[in-house]
């Protein structure tokens, strides 16, 4: 398929994810915020905006939302990473399910009604949309290429997500709680509890580093990636090792990982550098030659 087409669907994939992981991340973190008032609320704050890496200092919870809602120009924030989702679905509309664009209309139209004096409900809006939207393309769109460059994009952006999840370590600033909302920010609480074992922040970051049950681990991710991109490869007739290296050394140390707590520190540390690497080698390998947008710093 042409470069143009298999950049703007592994960007669409990438975004939608961004999306619903950002939008998870701020509603929980917004309503520790609100429910705990024993924390330092600016030190809270100032954990989430680093680890999405915006500049900007918010002071409460509600210059926290304004700030994470953000704008378009910034792809570290919801309205960032909408702007990517319209823009990539734009490109290649021809391509996608009429269905999955009109859900797409509909999502932005949720996002243009954003409240942030009121973002619990707002958010759950933009939630429903998504979901309503990724239902809809796993039901609809082709198994072909562009799929296969939608899901890689959604896998790699799920790894991404989780590590930067787990390095704010939500659990020191909020010992009792932090566990079960980093839980509920990637949607993995309901999982966690079928195993019936006391929500620890160590069987936490253990769950969502190597749970193979789980679709948003990293170990999971990292194989659905894997999986699609030898799909791509084989369609294209090329080899994927080199492509696949980077995120199959750290599926390997996932899987030998047993209960070394320090390897999982470095594991947390390693994935974002990974999935960055495996982008570029994507990028150079079937992209267009000029920059993707990534997050800021």
């Amino acid at each position: 398929m042409l470069s143009r087409l298999a950049e703007s669907s592994f960007w669409l994939g990438r975004y939608l994810e961004r999306t619903e992981g950002i939008s998870r991340l701020l509603l929980e973190f917004h309503q520790l915020l609100i429910q705990d008032q024993r924390s330092h609320i600016a030190r809270g704050c100032a954990l989430l905006t680093h680890g999405l890496g915006l500049e900007m200092k918010a002071q409460n919870s509600q210059t926290l939302v304004e700030i994470v809602f953000g704008e378009d120009s910034n792809p570290s924030t919801i309205r960032g990473a909408l702007q990517g989702v319209r823009s990539n679905a734009r490109s290649i509309r021809d391509t996608l399910p009429s269905d999955f664009f009109e859900s797409i209309n509909r999502l932005n139209a949720a996002a243009e009604s954003f409240d942030p004096k009121s973002p619990g409900s707002s958010l759950k809006n933009i939630l429903d949309r998504l979901a309503v939207s990724n239902g809809i393309y796993e039901w609809l769109a082709p198994s072909d290429e562009s799929s296969h460059f939608f899901k890689l994009g959604r896998s790699l952006e799920r790894m991404d997500l989780v590590s930067r999840l787990l390095s704010l370590k939500i659990e020191k600033e909020w010992r009792d709680q932090g566990p079960a909302t980093t839980l509920r920010a990637v949607g993995g609480l309901s999982t966690f509890l079928k195993a019936r074992v006391p929500i620890t922040a160590e069987r936490v970051r253990h769950f969502l580093i190597n749970d193979p049950s789980f679709p948003r681990s990293l170990f999971e991710s990292g194989r659905m990636a894997e999986i699609s991109l030898r799909e791509i490869a084989q369609v294209n007739r090329t080899s994927a090792d080199t492509i696949l290296k980077p995120i199959g050394l750290l599926g390997s140390q996932i899987h030998f990982l047993g209960n070394d707590v320090e390897e999982e520190e470095r594991i947390i540390a390693r994935t974002p550098l990974a999935v960055e690497e495996t982008s570029e080698a994507i990028r150079t390998a079937f992209f267009r030659p000029v920059g993707s947008i990534v997050w800021s710093n």
